[in-house]
């Protein structure tokens, strides 16, 4: 007899253990630890691609600044963008290929990352900067890198845009000599106040519209890259001591955590069928008295 309770207590246990980890693995994924984290807390999959997409500047102008092909082609604005995922076999040397290429091309470095994957490979992006002349040149070059998997360019005409701004500024200029002569000029209080707020008007136009033609002259003589590399996920054949226990351990969280929820959901209904039969058995035991 005591041999069959263990059994069936065995079998009990057992399937309490199979039913939580079924539980845990539903409410809380199949892997607790397989998303491992680099770069300050930001998780990435292999062939990340951490680099503006290519469209964050429109392909064309606007509709304000669509009529200039009557301009020279050698005084037109264009801003260019470009991004590439590019498949190296190893990172380190192909980063530092890359930081020499831009040198080559008159361009430099603004920003550059790296981040290790579970399996021990590098990934990374690095963003540069190159002259507008060169921009398509440098592109073609990236092949001498490693293995392009993806590349993509863009280039936004904002020529009209910028002589509009130059001739508004100009405007702007004569407005504000103007002014100042009648500033120069002016007795009455009343007549200076009232000039020196068209002035103060006046001025603060001109310092947004020298701010982005300042802004347009440094897109514009610099497109910008961004390039995303990243070595080829290892290919492991054995299972591994320290993988065999991660996930053990994942295994063991996910039933616990399972039977748990079990209990958040099976305790009450316990509870509320205990209170039931209380309250039966004492209905019974008053209709006997």
């Amino acid at each position: 007899m005591k041999k069959s309770y263990i059994i069936i207590g065995a079998i009990g246990i057992i399937a309490i253990l199979m039913a939580g980890f079924l539980v845990g693995t539903i409410f809380l994924g199949s892997n607790l630890y397989s998303k491992r984290v680099y770069d300050e807390g930001v998780s990435y999959d292999v062939g990340y691609g951490g680099a503006p997409k290519s469209d964050a500047y429109p392909k064309t102008a606007s509709q304000s600044y669509t009529e200039s092909s009557q301009l020279n082609p050698n005084d037109r604005k264009v801003v260019k963008n470009g991004n590439a995922n590019i498949e190296v076999e190893n990172f380190d040397s192909s980063l530092s290929k890359i930081k020499e290429l831009a040198i080559n091309f008159g361009g430099y470095v603004t920003n550059s990352n790296m981040w290790i994957s579970s399996t021990d490979t590098k990934s990374g992006n690095i963003t540069i900067k190159i002259p507008e002349k060169r921009f398509d040149e440098f592109s073609d070059s990236l092949g001498q890198i490693g293995k392009i998997k993806s590349k993509e360019s863009s280039a936004y005409d904002v020529t009209e845009e910028y002589i509009d701004l130059q001739a508004r500024l100009k405007n702007l200029k004569n407005q504000e000599k103007r002014y100042t002569e009648l500033l120069d000029m002016a007795k009455d209080v009343e007549d200076v106040l009232a000039i020196e707020v068209q002035l103060g008007r006046i001025r603060g136009e001109i310092e947004s519209y020298e701010g982005r033609i300042k802004y347009l002259d440094n897109t514009t003589s610099f497109g910008t890259f961004y390039i995303n590399l990243y070595e080829p996920e290892k290919i492991t054949h054995e299972w591994g001591i320290k993988d065999a226990f991660d996930k053990s351990i994942d295994a063991f969280i996910a039933s616990i955590a399972g039977i748990i929820i079990l209990g958040g959901f099976f305790i009450p209904i316990v509870i509320l069928i205990g209170i039931i039969y209380l309250v039966v058995k004492y209905i019974k035991k008053r209709g006997k008295k």
